[in-house]
């Protein structure tokens, strides 16, 4: 499940530059066919003064580091790096004019790394609706529902990265959720541990009307912000 903090850089990067975090709300599905490993390289360069210096080769080591000059040394490391085959991520974001910047985005697409390029199928308008009742998997829930279901992963991601230079990140917990589980008035068994715990007061949920139903209810989405509440 990719991080806000991924998602938010791949909105900045449709758009082109650093947007306001607290401007932007989202929620996405994520899921992929299959997931593999790949035996990538990495160059490995660090200053690296001779092991034994003569006085003469010292002084003229603090010469070089005067003149900002370095004596560098490289190893080849090789690193296992899982990759995912087949990914899809359909994300719905607010406000409604990024999707401007979505149709034409400013630089390659790339979901996580530069080498993850990606392409961009479709961009909609959808006008969510209220119900009472939706199901919700293969996304990300706030933490705070952790005592509405028993299902789910608890992870710990990182939820925004500032500009540069201090590139100064923020984290929080969330709950990944692959399975499907319902909400309110869902047509299921009321044994059916696979539902959302229902608060004391009626809810309503925001629902894709375009999304598939099940069990008489339609894909529940769910916002998040990438700072404050």
């Amino acid at each position: 499940m990719p991080p806000p903090a991924t998602i938010y850089g791949h909105l900045a990067s449709a758009v082109g530059e650093w947007l306001d975090p607290a401007s932007m709300q989202f929620a996405y599905m994520f899921s992929f066919a299959a997931k593999g490993d790949d035996l990538e390289h990495q160059h490995i360069v660090s200053p690296h003064p001779p092991q034994r210096l003569s006085r003469e080769e010292s002084a003229r080591l603090k010469d070089w580091r005067r003149r900002n000059e370095l004596v560098a040394a490289g190893s080849v490391q090789p690193t296992i790096r899982e990759f995912l085959f087949q990914a899809e991520l359909t994300l719905y974001v607010q406000p409604a004019s990024l999707a401007l910047a979505l149709r034409q985005p400013a630089f390659p697409v790339a979901l996580g790394r530069s080498q993850d390029l990606a392409s961009i199928l479709s961009v909609e308008e959808v006008d969510l609706e209220e119900a009472v009742g939706a199901y919700l998997e293969r996304t990300l829930l706030p933490f705070a529902w952790r005592g509405r279901t028993a299902f789910g992963t608890t992870v710990i991601m990182p939820r925004f990265i500032g500009p540069p230079p201090e590139r100064q990140a923020s984290f929080a917990q969330y709950i990944v959720l692959n399975r499907r589980v319902y909400a309110g008035d869902a047509q299921v068994d009321v044994s059916d541990r696979a539902r959302v715990v229902r608060q004391a007061h009626p809810e309503r949920w925001l629902v894709d009307p375009d999304s598939p139903a099940y069990s008489g209810v339609r894909r529940g989405i769910v916002f998040l912000s990438f700072v404050g509440e």
